[in-house]
C-alpha cells in the first residue's frame, strides 16, 4: 500500500481526453497495474488525406469527424503507487476532462490546469487544482469540496444539460475569476469566487449561497427563489428586486472566518464589519431570495 497514487502525463495530448476513471475512492482498492489498465476516452480531430482533382492538383474536402476511441490510463499517464485514496496528478491537463466525476471520497491534487467537468456529480472528498479549470467545474455536485487556486470558465456549480437544478451540496472555492452562469440552478451548498464573476451569476438559483468577492457583471440572481447572492465589489440590481434594509448579516462573519481559517483567504476587515444593502427577489418568482451588496458606510 502506498501513501499516494501519482499520475504523470507522459506527453502533450492531441485532442481531448475524458478521464473520469481518475477516482481516489476507486484507486483505494487497485494495484498499480490495475490502475494503469483503467479505460479512458481519447478524441482526436484528424485531417483528411489530400485528393487530386482533374488537373492533378491537391484538393481539400474539409475536416474529417473526430476520432474517438478507448485507451488505457497507462497509455497517457505514468502510474506510481497503489491502493490509496490520495491522488496526485501532474502535467498540463487543460485537455483532460471529467477528473473526479462522481467521486465519493478521498483527495485529488492537480499540479497545474485541468479541463472541463472537474468533479462532475461528486458526492464527497476534495479536489484541489493549483491552476485554472475549464467549463462546468462542480456541475451537479452533491457534496465534497472543489478548490481552484486559479480561475474557472463558465457554469461553475451549474446544472447538467436539461436538468432543473445544479449543485445540491458541497463547497466550491475559486481564488480568482469565473466565467458566465456561475451557480445556475444551485439548490444547496456554497460557491465562493475570490475575484470577479461573469454575466448570469446565480441564474435560476433555488437556494444556497453564492459569494463574489469582486464584481458580479451583467445580470445577477435572475429567477432566484430562496438563494443568497453576495457581491462585495458591487452588482447591478435587477428590476425585479426591491430594497429591504441595510444591516450587518451575522452569518457572513461566519463565512469570512471560515474562509480565513480553512483556505487562508485574506478577507478585509471592512467586509467583515461593514454593512450590506439587502434587496429581496426575484419578485417574478416567489421572491424569497436576496442580493447583498457591501456598502462603504
Amino acid at each position: 500500500m502506498s501513501d499516494t497514487v501519482t499520475l504523470t502525463l507522459k506527453d502533450a495530448i492531441d485532442g481531448r481526453v475524458v478521464a473520469d476513471a481518475i477516482l481516489p475512492d476507486r484507486f483505494a482498492t487497485l494495484s498499480t497495474t490495475e490502475i494503469a489498465h483503467l479505460p479512458i476516452w481519447l478524441t482526436r480531430h484528424t485531417s483528411p488525406p489530400a485528393l487530386a482533382d482533374a488537373t492533378g492538383c491537391d484538393t481539400d474536402r474539409g475536416t474529417r469527424g473526430p476520432d474517438q476511441h478507448s485507451v488505457e490510463l497507462g497509455d497517457l499517464f505514468s502510474v506510481r503507487g497503489e491502493r490509496s485514496a490520495v491522488v496526485r496528478v501532474q502535467g498540463n491537463l487543460t485537455n483532460v476532462d471529467g477528473i473526479g466525476a462522481a467521486m465519493a471520497g478521498g483527495t485529488i491534487s492537480i499540479d497545474g490546469n485541468a479541463g472541463r467537468e472537474l468533479g462532475r456529480a461528486m458526492t464527497g472528498g476534495t479536489i484541489a487544482v493549483h491552476g485554472n479549470v475549464g467549463d462546468d467545474a462542480g456541475v451537479a455536485m452533491a457534496g465534497g469540496a472543489v478548490l481552484i487556486w486559479g480561475s474557472a470558465a463558465d457554469r461553475v456549480g451549474g446544472a447538467l444539460p436539461g436538468a432543473s437544478r445544479g449543485m445540491t451540496g458541497g463547497e466550491i472555492f475559486v481564488r480568482r475569476n469565473v466565467g458566465r452562469d456561475a451557480g445556475t440552478g444551485v439548490r444547496r451548498g456554497l460557491i465562493v469566487v475570490g475575484g470577479d464573476a461573469g454575466d448570469g451569476t446565480a441564474r435560476a438559483m433555488i437556494a444556497g449561497t453564492v459569494l463574489v468577492m469582486g464584481t458580479a457583471a451583467g445580470t445577477v440572481g435572475l429567477w432566484n427563489k430562496r438563494g443568497t447572492v453576495v457581491a462585495l465589489g458591487g452588482a447591478t440590481v435587477p428590476a425585479t428586486y426591491r430594497y429591504a434594509c441595510t444591516y450587518r448579516p451575522p452569518y457572513l462573519r461566519l463565512i469570512f472566518a471560515y474562509l480565513r481559517r480553512a483556505h487562508g483567504v485574506p478577507v478585509d476587515d471592512r467586509y467583515i464589519n461593514g454593512q450590506y444593502a439587502r434587496y429581496c427577489g426575484d419578485l417574478s418568482e416567489i421572491g424569497k431570495g436576496e442580493l447583498l451588496l457591501w456598502t462603504d458606510s
